[in-house]
């Protein structure tokens, strides 16, 4: 934007240019709209009262004016390497707007001085634009799965705590305020909900009105687990990272992230006695020992859903039942022309490729003749033909959820007694994974392999899976070896 020019010059204007800016100095730029006028009243302030349109308060350093469609006064300054920078004074009286002007350009000022950002911005608005950001992502596939876990985390807890701080004032003594916060809103949060479900079953079972009782007289000081406090940091760092990205912050100001949280349990587990028991049920009447024909083919697909997960050590859940007939396929080894099963699955870590064992074409035989679509092919015409269709599907084309897979799943533990392990954890789907890794673990599997075949880190099969105790050795160390694969021979 051009500067304010007096040209041509009014014939009674002349002896007036001494007291008028130099020509190698122009005046403060002004807006678009600015016109200046010739009359002498007006030019003693350099704001011109009939058009109201600026006011120079310090001459090429900070100017005042205001926009016609508002009210308010708008100051605009100029620091040194930094150009100029625009902000409301929100004032509608001219000497409250000087005021106010003076002590944003000084503050101003001084942040530059101190090497600080001139501008900055409450944290919910660079919140926004971290969440639009990865939001953006996920539409255009480029983003990560967990991204919508940082927005619930953003939303959630982030902007109501943090909302209308400036994000450059946050310190680690925030944090450390935000943690204490956080670990009290979940722990309540988890109470309520567990209190709540033991309210709706009190009626029928009285174990659960007994622990109800112990809840309410005594709330149970839960804290929030290792997995929740790296969502949370990590949600934190996205918005760190949108006001770094536009200069709200530099990162010699940049806070620290807490990583204290609850320690992480190991998950419970099946023993080899325990699956043998669960795949025999699965081969059992106990598929049609249901009132509800639904529930006859759930049962049907939790069979081989089962078995599968058992034979890849593949995620309970997003990983599995998200599965295409697509996502089968087979490798072939150059060097030694043998072919395996492959499966392709998307998940919390993104895609990977694993190779299931050999006796998963038999689950797979079974779901592909529970296809109307498939049963008249054979198993290689269905894989070669890369259908879009999901591989857990009952006879109807129906696609069965990962819920209903685990609300029979449960109720098949619950039969049989088999819920809770003898260490006391609970056991769910995701026990399957965890027996895979330490029965792998028990044969001598390499660790690395292992971690590419299940999609996590070897520091995470050390610290949850690893812990491998001579009890659980003892059929190795006895010479009496049994593998899960006797116990599948008839599945």
């Amino acid at each position: 934007m051009s500067g304010v020019r007096f040209s041509p010059w009014p014939p009674f204007f002349n002896n007036l240019r001494r007291f008028l800016p130099s020509k190698r100095r122009s005046t403060p730029p002004l807006t678009q709209d600015v016109t200046c006028c010739y009359n002498l009243k007006h030019y003693k302030d350099l704001w011109c009262i009939t058009c109201k349109k600026s006011i120079s308060l310090l001459p090429n350093k900070l100017t005042l004016y205001r926009r016609s469609h508002s009210g308010r006064w708008q100051c605009r300054y100029k620091l040194k390497g930094r150009g100029w920078h625009r902000e409301s004074t929100g004032e509608h009286e001219l000497d409250d707007a000087r005021e106010i002007a003076f002590k944003l350009y000084y503050s101003a000022e001084e942040r530059a001085r101190n090497n600080l950002p001139v501008n900055t911005r409450r944290f919910k608005h660079v919140a926004e634009h971290a969440k639009q950001r990865m939001q953006q992502e996920l539409d255009y596939g480029t983003g990560k799965g967990v991204y919508k876990q940082y927005i619930r985390v953003i939303d959630k807890h982030l902007v109501p705590y943090f909302g209308n701080r400036q994000v450059d004032s946050i310190t680690v003594a925030d944090l450390h305020d935000y943690a204490a916060w956080r670990d009290k809103a979940i722990a309540y949060r988890l109470y309520e909900r567990k209190r709540e479900a033991l309210k709706k079953r009190i009626k029928s079972i009285d174990r659960l009105r007994a622990e109800l009782q112990k809840l309410s007289s005594n709330p149970p000081p839960y804290r929030p687990s290792q997995t929740v406090v790296n969502t949370h940091n990590a949600a934190l760092n996205r918005v760190f990272d949108e006001a770094l990205l536009h200069g709200w912050i530099t990162e010699s100001i940049r806070p620290s992230m807490l990583n204290k949280a609850a320690k992480t349990d190991t998950r419970g587990s099946f023993e080899f006695d325990e699956y043998r028991r669960i795949t025999d049920t699965l081969r059992s009447n106990w598929l049609t020992q249901t009132p509800s024909e639904q529930g006859r083919r759930i049962r049907r697909v939790l069979r081989e859903y089962v078995l599968i997960l058992a034979n890849t050590g593949m995620r309970h859940g997003t990983e599995a039942t998200n599965m295409r007939w697509s996502d089968v396929n087979y490798y072939t080894d150059a060097r030694t022309g043998e072919r395996y099963f492959e499966f392709y699955v998307r998940g919390k870590t993104g895609q990977r490729s694993l190779i299931a064992r050999d006796g998963v074409y038999r689950f797979l035989e079974r779901l592909k003749d529970m296809d109307a679509a498939h049963c008249d092919k054979t198993l290689d015409e269905v894989i070669a033909l890369r259908s879009d269709k999901y591989l857990f599907r009952d006879e109807t084309g129906e696609r069965v959820s990962a819920d209903q897979l685990r609300q029979a799943f449960r109720r098949l533990l619950d039969e049989k007694g088999l819920r809770r392990g003898r260490d006391g954890k609970n056991r769910s789907l995701y026990s399957l994974r965890h027996m895979y890794a330490t029965r792998a673990l028990a044969k001598g599997q390499n660790i690395y392999v292992l971690s590419v075949q299940m999609g996590t880190s070897v520091k995470m099969l050390e610290q949850h899976y690893s812990k491998l105790t001579a009890r659980m050795r003892a059929d190795e160390l006895s010479g009496r070896m049994r593998t899960i694969e006797q116990s599948e021979e008839r599945s």
